[in-house]
């Protein structure tokens, strides 16, 4: 599944600025999480973050970096705040 190119651009945008290796990582986590969905970003919602970290067992330093793909996610469609956390990430 192809991200929209609006989400892709922003994502992008992240990734120039700040440190290269985390950025990048971070954009990866975010489109890996976007293909896992299986649908259009736009509509990812609470159910799709929990069912993604129960489907992945991750420790908890992994889970929050996942946690921080997904916000970034989150932030380039367009939604205001954060997504909801999952029980496991502090």
């Amino acid at each position: 599944m192809r991200l929209p190119a609006e989400v892709r651009h922003r994502l992008n945008l992240h990734a120039r600025k700040g440190s290269k290796a985390a950025r990048r990582r971070q954009v990866k986590r975010a489109e890996a999480f976007a293909t896992w969905c299986g649908c259009d970003p736009r509509q990812v919602g609470k159910a799709h973050v929990y069912a993604y970290f129960r489907a992945h067992d991750l420790a908890p330093t992994t889970a929050r970096d996942h946690w921080y793909a997904v916000r970034l996610l989150w932030q380039a469609t367009g939604r205001h705040g954060d997504p909801p956390k999952p029980p496991q990430v502090p």
